[in-house]
This record gives C-alpha cells, sequence and structure tokens, in this order.
C-alpha cells in the first residue's frame, strides 16, 4: 500500500482499527502514526505475538486497503 493513501484517510483508518483490534490504545497508533509496517507490529505483538510479522501481513494489509478504498471513494 502506499503510504500516502493511508496517510490521506488515516483520520477515519484509525478508529476503525482501534475499533477492530480494542487492545491497541491511541497512544499505539501515534507511534504508529500511518505507517504500515509499525501497524502491522503493533497489531501482531497485542495480538499474535508468536505469529510472525508475514503471517499476517496479508490478512491486515487486505483489510487495510478495504478501509482505505472506502474512505477514497468518499472522501
Amino acid at each position: 500500500m502506499q503510504p500516502n493513501r493511508l496517510e490521506r484517510v488515516w483520520k477515519f483508518v484509525k478508529p476503525e482499527i482501534l475499533n477492530r483490534w480494542d487492545k491497541l490504545t491511541e497512544d499505539d497508533l501515534k507511534i504508529c502514526d500511518y505507517q504500515y509496517d509499525l501497524i502491522v507490529e503493533t497489531i501482531r505483538k497485542a495480538y499474535y505475538p508468536g505469529r510472525s510479522h508475514l503471517s499476517l501481513e496479508a490478512d491486515i494489509r487486505d483489510w487495510l486497503n478495504g478501509r482505505v478504498a472506502f474512505h477514497e471513494k468518499n472522501f
């Protein structure tokens, strides 16, 4: 995913991330901001500490791409 795509709709996607992965905090995402790799790693540490970054990346990427596309269409 191109970082600027996520950056453009970050204010819409961020609350959805917090809703979907409710162990995450505002502070967690403030550190990540809209950096895709940091988001994946933060979710992995909170929810799937035994899994590799690569094993989760596709699932999280697909979800994020769907949310970004939705918000770009309505932006």
